[in-house]
């Protein structure tokens, strides 16, 4: 009888059947290392700069908790107005800068950003608009405030800080290979009003321009002064078009349909709902602004502003 142990390899015909060996698959690992060592370079400089939006938002917090307590020991109306009127000129514009730079880094982080480092993201921008809401009662408080715009307006070069709000794309303009059309006045456009909520209008603008825009297409950055207005007024606009892209007419888009919604249209980088945000900032600053879809080519957005807001 046969052994049931004795596993003898069998010398049927069968084990001499040859099978097609198979090349090892190599990935390119070159190309992996390069993508990720991107990758993990955009994260790291992400939570740099969420560790320091953090550390601006805990000294905000610091200096709100100081300025209570001032309003609390001052035995008169009049001398707590006096006080707080500097401390909230202080304390609104590093508000408007974190907004502004959290809106950037939102819209820039598509893709880089984890789940957790996102969540983190959005508990920075509740906390500091909750702060702001804080700022905004003390500001009814104090009964001196009959503008919002009034308390933080100061005199600064517009065609300045146009110019300096679209260095932080410049990689984005490189990498994408962009060409930039600049149609400015010789002579430098200086207004009067809210500084960091310009900055915040354009940080959205550029954002949504340029991240809808392929690679080597065309963006034009205009600035002028409009003639024969009183008051006097400004216009900025950025048109977006891809190349050799055909010319179509603008057809205008009525934001105040898309106000909580997350789509795109056809020519647009970012959320409309993004865009209807700009657009409330424009007209807190008695402003106006426009928005264009440029069929099958791009989008056009034009925002005035009045020269004293």
């Amino acid at each position: 009888m046969d052994d049931p142990m004795n596993l003898q390899p069998s010398t049927s015909d069968d084990s001499k059947t040859s099978f097609p060996e198979q090349e090892p698959f190599a990935p390119p690992l070159k190309k992996k290392t390069s993508e990720m060592g991107h990758m993990e370079a955009e994260l790291r400089l992400t939570l740099e700069e969420i560790a320091r939006l953090q550390n601006a938002l805990a000294e905000s917090n610091m200096k709100n908790t100081a300025l209570q307590a001032s309003i609390e020991s001052q035995p008169g109306r009049f001398e707590g107005v006096q006080i707080l009127k500097p401390v909230l000129q202080e304390l609104k514009q590093p508000i408007h800068t974190i907004q502004g730079y959290i809106d950037l880094l939102s819209n820039e982080s598509v893709g880089i950003l984890g789940t957790f480092q996102k969540r983190f993201v959005e508990r920075i921008s509740n906390s500091v608009n909750h702060l702001d809401e804080i700022l905004k009662n003390l500001e009814l408080e104090t009964g001196e405030v009959d503008d919002e715009n009034r308390i933080y307006s100061k005199d600064f070069s517009l065609t300045s800080v146009v110019e300096e709000t679209l260095m932080f794309y410049t990689e984005l303009l490189r990498t994408k290979m962009i060409i930039l059309k600049v149609e400015f006045e010789k002579d430098d456009i200086d207004i009067t009003g809210d500084q960091e909520k310009i900055e915040r209008i354009l940080n959205i603008l550029y954002t949504n321009c340029l991240t809808a825009v392929q690679e080597e297409g065309i963006i034009t950055l205009g600035l002028k002064r409009l003639q024969g207005k009183k008051p006097g007024q400004v216009l900025i606009s950025i048109q977006s078009c891809d190349h050799d892209s055909p010319k179509s007419k603008p057809l205008p888009v009525i934001l105040e349909e898309f106000r909580d919604l997350e789509i795109k249209l056809e020519g647009f980088g970012s959320p409309l709902k993004d865009l209807v945000k700009a657009k409330t900032l424009v007209e807190q600053m008695h402003g106006k602004m426009e928005i264009f879809s440029i069929p099958s080519s791009g989008s056009l957005i034009r925002v005035r502003l009045p020269v004293t807001s």
